[in-house]
Order: C-alpha cells, then structure tokens, then sequence
C-alpha cells in the first residue's frame, strides 16, 4: 500500500491533529458539509489521496444490521467520504469483512452490504463495494506480539486505507472506534482465531496495535452522530445521538478523543492502556485535545458503559470459552508452527525468540509445546533456514479447504 507524499503516516505520532466537527444527523447534505469542515484542518482529502489511486474505505459492519442500530458505520458517512474521494481524482472502494464467527462468503458480504444501507448508496452513488474473499498470509516484522497476520487481499492491493469506524462500546475492549475497527481487514472465521490464542485483553489489545501498525490508515474518521452506549458492540448496545465527527491520521489519538468525549476513563480501555505502554501516547487525556470543536464543548456526562453484570456475565462467558471452546478454536481455527527436521540447524533462534517459552530443542529438532503457543509466529519470522512451516490441522484445513474464512 503506498502512501501519499503529503502525509506521514504513523500510529502515536506526537501531537498528530484531531478534528471534530458537529453533524445533527445522517442527510446526505449535512453528513457531506460536516465530512468538508472535518477535513479542512487537515488540508482536505488531497492531503491523504493522489489522483488515480485506489483507496479502500474500511467501514464497521460488525454484522448484517440497520443503520438505525447505531451498530456499523453510517452508509451516509460512507458515501460522503466516496465522494470526497473521488473528487479528489481517486477512486474509492468500501472493504470489510464481518465480525468475529461469521464466515467470509460472498454471499454473507453482500447480505451485510444490504442490511446496513451500503448497497443503496453505492448503486446511488456510483462506488465500489467490493466482495473479494481472498485472504493472504503476510509477514509483519515490526510487530511487537503477532508477526504473521493474515490480510483480505483486497486491503494488500489497494494504494491506502481510509478507517471508517463507529463510536461504541465494546463489553471486552470497553470501546471500540478508530484502533479496533483496524481488526475487520482479518477475514472472517480468522478472527476467531486471534481471540482463540490472545485470551487476555491486554494481549488482544497488543495484537490491535499490532493490526493498526500494518494498515496504517492515511486517515481515520469516527462516526458518532449516532454513537453506541451499553452492551456494545452489537445488538446489546443501546444508540445515544452525539452529533460528532472525528477525523485525523492517528487512531490512537482519536480514540483518546473518543474517551474524553463520553467521558471514559482511557486506563479502562485495555487498547490505550498498551498504546500507552508502547509510547505511542503520554497516557495523559488532557493531551489529546480537538480542532474544530473542543473536546469540552462535546461531552457529555452519562454516556452508559457496560453495566457491570454484562461484564460479570461477559466474563463468565469466557471462563465458559477457556474451558471448552479455546482448545477447539486453538487448534481449529489457528495454523501451528511445525519446524521440519530436514531443514533445522539447532540453531535456538526460535527457542530464544519465543515470547511464550513454547520452544525446546532436543537431539534433532526444535520442538514446539501446542499448550504453550499463543500463534504469534516469532518462530516463523526468525527462522534463519526456513525450517518451521505452518500447517492447519483437524477441522481447520477443512474449513480453509472450502474457503469459509
């Protein structure tokens, strides 16, 4: 994905701008004079596209729901950026994959375009939306925890990524914006397996770092007109109208924003507190301030989170997950580093690589502890002779076999 010359995009970048601009509600007119002032700050969509790009639009379409749900990304968010896009001489792609569970068919993409408005204002329109299933498996050497991701090969072929994501709560990230909707270029059943093998939500929330650092989005905006308080992220959650837009080139910054916005505690969201932890922000929210309109003119004091018996009873889920359905996912949904005995050297590369101590080395071969491997691929990466191949087993190979990831 080339970027463009005017921008410099990178994740944590200090004092990178955020923008807000009011929008009281999703008329094309208001939504495409909001999208305008949003931009302007920033230098306009000719600051982040080049004439004769392709430039994927990545929305959140956690699943096949109105847009009157609040629960994915505005169509008329969408096609306002379409069309700044295409104004500025390039041309805009909507690319998504849903939510975690759900397979990567062209036939679910389309039903989920349907349901969430996409279809229609892209016929309106005239944008792409694509339905590409192809996925690669791709090297990710400056990752700090997941170093093998796998990628929609749509994301991998467009010039830049514009993020799309919606204002939600989220009962396991706490909130979800601009960072986590990064997460949709991983196809389909796919995601199930990083939740698989990053339990925790600090080890989750690296691996969403991890995902941002390899799409780097020339630019992200956040659809909170119709924002998502409650049970987030999907039919739990309950909409709550804040009338904002946010809009910068740094998703950690506008999720700091986000925060500051409903007034959520940012040491509460496992994303800023790695983001924090990585030195991608200082951790102070009084940083992060907006152009356009202040933060402060833009808060609001009871904007609900996860009561805490949905996070007891989320909890109780995944004790319920760790014990019968993690194994199955770790070793369904996951490849597992296999090191081939004819091509290892001993070397120890791997072993010393490891962060989850799964590797030993006997008379012939490097071993590797399934119980202990959280996928994560170091090994993979490092390998100086090539020696560790990555194999699919049981009910995994099956499902690659037919193609529903």
């Amino acid at each position: 994905m080339e970027q463009a010359p005017e921008v410099q995009v990178e994740i944590g970048r200090e004092r990178t701008p955020v923008v807000a601009a009011r929008c009281a509600d999703y008329d094309m007119a208001t939504v495409r004079a909001a999208i305008e002032e949003l931009l302007a700050p920033l230098g306009g969509m000719a600051a982040f596209v080049r004439p004769g790009e392709r430039i994927a639009l990545k929305p959140n379409l956690l699943l096949g729901a109105s847009p009157e749900q609040a629960i994915t990304t505005h169509p008329a968010v969408v096609a306002a950026v379409a069309l700044e896009v295409r104004e500025a001489g390039a041309y805009p792609v909507v690319i998504e994959s849903p939510g975690s569970g759900v397979v990567h068919t062209r036939a679910v993409i389309e039903r989920v375009y349907r349901k969430a408005g996409l279809r229609a204002v892209a016929d309106e329109y005239g944008f792409d939306l694509s339905v590409d299933t192809g996925w690669q498996a791709v090297s990710h050497p400056e990752a700090r925890l997941v170093r093998r991701l796998e990628i929609m090969t749509p994301i991998l072929e467009v010039d830049g990524v514009i993020n799309l994501a919606k204002f939600k709560t989220h009962t396991f990230m706490t909130f979800t914006g601009a960072t986590k909707n990064l997460f949709g270029v991983i196809p389909g059943l796919n995601k199930v397996g990083y939740h698989g093998r990053l339990p925790s939500a600090e080890r989750f929330a690296d691996m969403l770092l991890d995902v941002a650092g390899f799409v780097r989005p020339r630019l992200s905006i956040v659809d909170g007109v119709l924002g998502l308080e409650g049970k987030g992220p999907g039919t739990g959650g309950d909409p709550r109208h804040l009338g904002v837009l946010l809009a910068g080139a740094d998703p950690v910054a506008i999720d700091v924003a986000c925060c500051r916005i409903a007034r959520i505690d940012t040491a509460a969201v496992p994303v800023l507190g790695m983001a924090r932890e990585r030195g991608l922000w200082s951790g102070r929210a009084a940083d992060v301030d907006t152009l356009g309109v202040p933060v402060t003119d833009l808060q609001v004091d009871d904007f609900a989170l996860p009561s805490r018996s949905s996070r007891e009873t989320a909890a109780g889920r995944l004790d319920l997950f760790d014990r019968v359905a993690r194994p199955i996912i770790r070793g369904g949904f996951t490849p597992v580093p296999r090191p081939k005995a004819d091509r290892c050297t001993r070397c120890g590369s791997c072993e010393q690589a490891c962060p989850g101590k799964a590797i030993t080395m006997n008379d012939r071969v490097a071993e590797v502890d399934d119980a202990l491997c959280i996928r994560c691929y170091c090994c993979h990466e490092v390998c100086p002779s090539a020696a560790i191949d990555l194999e699919f087993r049981g009910v995994s190979r099956v499902v690659h076999r037919l193609g529903l990831v």
